[in-house]
C-alpha cells in the first residue's frame, strides 16, 4: 500500500460519484472536491451542544461534532444526514430539512439506490428498549419520504446496513444486530414488502458490511463479544462456511472497480477484540483475506467517550489505485483522511 496524499481536515470522506466527485465533511462542513480542487459546497445547521467542542479534536470526539452521512444519487442529488434529521443539500443554499429519524446518523458506507435513484438507509441507534425499527426510502428528486419496511418491536436493537446486490437488480440485503437472538442477514426482491431471513441470530451472522461475488454473500464478522472470522454464505443453499480469523470486529469496506474487496478492523473493547490495531484487509474473493497496512489505536481512554479506533471508506466505485479512506481514533489517522494505492495488493 502507499499513500499518495493526506487531507489533514477532512475528518470524513463519505462518497465518491458517478461523475468521479469527492464528498467530504469537515465538522458540519460539507466540501466537494472536482478536478482535484476541494469547494464548499453547504453547512449543516449548527446543533446545540455539540457544535461549542467542535473546535478542537478530542472535544469534538467527546460530542460526536463529526458524526454524519451524504449520498449521492444518480442524479445528483445530496442526501445528508445529521444530529437525526435527514436534509436535502443543495450548493451554497441553506439545507432543507426533510424528516427524524431515530438515531444521530447511521452507519458509514449503509446506504444505496435503486435503479430509479431512490435511497434507502436503516435505522442505527442504541435502542435499549427494542422499539420498532424502520427502513426509510427517499425518493429520487428528495421530495417525498417513506418508511420501506418497519421490523417489528423486540426484534432486533438495529439495522447495520442496506446494500444492493452487484449481481441481481431487484435484490437488496440488510444487515441486522447486536446481541443473542437479533443477527440476521435479510434479503428483499420485491422492494422491501417480503424478506428472506437468514442466520441463527448468533454473532456468526452479526455483520455489517457485504461484500458480494457471484456465488456467495460474504462478510466479516462485527463481534467484540466473541471470535471474529471470515464468512460467506452460499447463494443458492443458503449454506455458512466460516473462514480465517480475524484480531478485531469488522465494519466498513468496499469493492473496488477491478474487483477487490476491501475490508477494515475496529479496535473497541470487549473479548473479540484481540489487537490494538485496526487493519486494512484485501481479498479476491471477500473470504481469504490478508493485511497490507495497520494503524494503532491512539492513547485516549476512555474507549467510549474518546472513541473506538476505526478506519472507513467512501461509498461508490473507487479504484485500486484511488482508494480513499478516513479515520478516527487512530495514530495518523485521526479526524483526517488520505487516499492510497492498494494496486499491488498488499505482495
Amino acid at each position: 500500500m502507499q499513500i499518495l496524499e493526506t487531507y489533514p481536515t477532512m475528518t470524513i470522506l463519505h462518497h465518491f460519484d458517478s461523475d468521479g466527485k469527492l464528498w467530504g465533511t469537515s465538522h458540519r462542513t460539507v466540501w466537494v472536491r472536482r478536478e482535484q480542487i476541494w469547494e464548499r459546497y453547504a453547512r449543516f445547521p449548527f446543533h446545540s451542544p455539540r457544535d461549542y467542542f467542535g473546535f478542537a479534536r478530542l472535544s469534538a470526539r467527546a460530542f460526536r461534532a463529526d458524526k454524519c452521512n451524504l449520498y449521492v444519487n444518480r442524479f445528483g442529488r445530496v442526501l445528508g444526514i445529521r444530529t437525526g434529521k435527514v436534509y436535502k443539500l443543495e450548493e451554497g443554499k441553506k439545507p432543507i430539512a426533510l424528516f427524524n429519524i431515530r438515531g444521530d446518523c447511521v452507519l458509514h458506507g449503509s446506504l444505496c439506490e435503486d435503479e430509479q435513484g431512490n435511497i434507502y438507509f436503516g435505522e442505527y441507534f442504541m435502542n435499549p428498549t427494542r422499539e420498532p425499527v424502520h427502513i426509510w426510502q427517499v425518493g429520487s428528486d428528495l421530495q417525498t419520504w417513506q418508511v420501506a419496511h418497519t421490523f417489528p418491536g423486540g426484534s432486533i436493537r438495529h439495522i447495520h446496513g442496506v446494500y444492493r446486490d452487484p449481481y441481481d437488480d431487484r435484490a437488496f440485503w440488510i444487515t441486522v444486530g447486536d446481541f443473542k437472538g437479533e443477527c440476521f442477514i435479510y434479503k428483499t426482491t420485491d422492494g422491501f414488502h417480503t424478506f428472506t431471513k437468514y442466520g441463527s441470530g448468533e454473532q456468526i451472522w452479526r455483520a455489517v458490511r457485504l461484500f458480494f461475488t457471484f456465488s456467495h454473500v460474504c462478510w466479516i464478522t462485527d463481534s467484540n463479544l466473541e471470535a471474529n472470522h471470515a464468512c460467506r454464505m452460499d447463494r443458492k443453499s443458503g449454506r455458512l462456511e466460516t473462514g480465517i480469523g480475524i484480531a478485531n470486529s469488522g465494519w466498513y469496506g468496499a469493492t473496488t472497480r477491478e474487483g477487490l474487496h476491501v475490508a477494515f478492523t475496529t479496535v473497541e473493547r470487549g473479548a473479540g477484540i484481540t489487537s490494538k490495531f485496526s487493519e486494512i484487509l484485501v481479498s479476491e474473493d471477500a473470504f481469504h483475506w490478508r493485511s497490507i497496512y495497520r494503524f494503532k489505536k491512539d492513547c485516549y481512554k476512555p474507549l467510549q467517550v474518546f472513541k473506538y479506533g476505526v478506519i472507513s471508506c467512501p461509498s461508490g466505485w473507487m479504484s485500486n489505485h484511488d482508494f480513499y479512506i478516513s479515520g478516527e481514533g487512530l495514530v495518523g489517522l485521526d479526524g483526517r483522511s488520505m487516499r492510497i494505492d492498494i494496486s499491488n495488493g498488499g505482495r
